[in-house]
């Protein structure tokens, strides 16, 4: 089975269905624990294949591993609690966990290198890679390969076979964001709208990461979700924050909401509302059965209005169920780039969207955009945006094309800035 683009990891077979990034993460996390507690011969695990290259569907689930005495460790592998092994060979075990196959691949520190190269890009990459260098090499680090490819370092999220080995050769690889640049979380839901944990909790988790500032930005009225927020409960929320904001003096608490751009291309509430928040997020949640022009004059609609700072994931696509909105995007990016209007990358891992490829071409556009959790519980605020960083990082996009790696004081000024506009 191939990936979307026509391509796949070098370790990913027929076999395996894919699994969202989310689900797959989960279960290489699990097991990767597992083995660490149970299997003291395996040592320097590391995740591969789709997943360390943050791909929103994976299509082979893969851990590598290092031992001393590969057989004595695969032999302790499949005693493991809790695991069925389907294949083993000298260097492999395939094991069934948790309903599903994961590839543990075990090799020596001296070869660790060549293993998770081999195993991370796309068979586009690293066929590129292999060419440049013209002959077998066995490596302990991963950078070792590509020094003798005569290329810089390629981080694992580049390595889809898409102009990136070029580049490399050209020194033209950006200076990727990271998460350390993040400052804040713009985008995350409590028990106001669909959120599973309140207000309170949401916060204090925030401040324990360290963010800088946070946006609480719950589903307006007409969102299609479990629960939403009517005007009357933004005042009640309104001074719920300011409580908190003297609790934690230290976080910035920006008050904002996710409001849906309705089918008649109007915002879900009106302009004397929005003006009181701090900051606007909009999305297109329902199609309404519109065709491509029709959604893209809603969201065109959305990025002119001069108190909507930011559009959230813009093609609302759902991971391995829809794809997303068929919008004329160049069209987006324009606009964007020209209101200063930021395009979200959102960490949920239903969405990770823009998507790697639109968010490369939207920061090309001049695009601003915020890298969010789109959170809904106070656990996965970390997880999330680490998917979010993780999808930026596919695109291409740099720390100075991240509006939320910016100083709070930046970020209001880019709000500012658009409301300053008349329409």
């Amino acid at each position: 089975m191939s990936a979307p683009d026509g391509s796949h990891s070098i370790q990913s077979t027929d076999r395996v269905r894919p699994v969202t990034l989310g689900r797959a993460t989960d279960l290489l996390e699990s097991l990767s624990a597992s083995i660490r507690d149970g299997c003291p011969l395996l040592a320097d695990l590391t995740i591969a294949g789709d997943a360390r290259r943050f791909e929103p569907l994976v299509f082979g689930l893969v851990i590598v591993a290092t031992a001393t005495d590969t057989v004595a460790a695969l032999d302790q592998l499949c005693a493991l609690d809790g695991i069925e092994v389907h294949r083993r060979t000298a260097t492999l075990a395939t094991v069934h966990w948790r309903h599903a196959e994961i590839d543990v691949r075990v090799t020596s520190q001296e070869e660790r290198g060549s293993v998770l190269f081999a195993t991370t890009g796309t068979s586009r990459h690293v066929t590129a890679v292999r060419e440049r260098i013209g002959r077998e090499i066995r490596a302990s680090r991963e950078d070792e390969i590509y020094r003798a490819a005569g290329l810089p370092f390629i981080v694992p999220e580049l390595r889809n076979g898409n102009g990136e080995v070029a580049a490399a050769a050209a020194g033209r690889l950006p200076v990727l964001v990271d998460g350390a640049d993040i400052r804040g979380d713009l985008h995350m839901h409590s028990t106001f709208s669909d959120g599973q944990d309140t207000l309170d909790a949401m916060v204090a988790a925030c401040g324990r990461i360290g963010y800088e500032y946070i946006a609480i930005t719950d589903h307006s009225e007409s969102a299609a979700a479990s629960r939403t927020i009517s005007r009357d409960q933004l005042a009640r929320q309104r001074d719920d924050i300011n409580r908190l904001r003297s609790r934690h003096p230290r976080l910035a608490i920006l008050h904002g909401v996710e409001v849906d751009i309705l089918p008649d291309g109007r915002l879900d509430f009106d302009d004397a509302v929005l003006e009181s928040l701090d900051i606007v997020l909009a999305s297109l949640h329902d199609s309404a059965g519109h065709d491509p022009e029709a959604l893209t004059q809603r969201c065109l609609g959305a990025i002119r209005h001069p108190l909507v700072n930011v559009i959230t994931h813009p093609a609302n696509q759902l991971v391995g169920r829809r794809g997303g909105y068929a919008l004329d995007f160049d069209r987006i990016y324009a606009a964007a780039a020209e209101t200063g209007t930021a395009l979200e990358i959102d960490g949920a891992p239903s969405h990770l969207d823009l998507d790697g490829a639109h968010a490369r071409k939207a920061i090309a556009a001049g695009v601003t955009v915020t890298i969010d959790s789109d959170c809904h519980r106070a656990a996965s605020l970390e997880r999330q945006m680490r998917f979010g960083v993780g999808t930026a990082r596919r695109g291409w996009v740099r720390k100075e094309d991240v509006l939320n790696a910016r100083p709070l004081a930046e970020v209001r000024a880019f709000i500012n800035a658009k409301r300053a506009i008349t329409r």
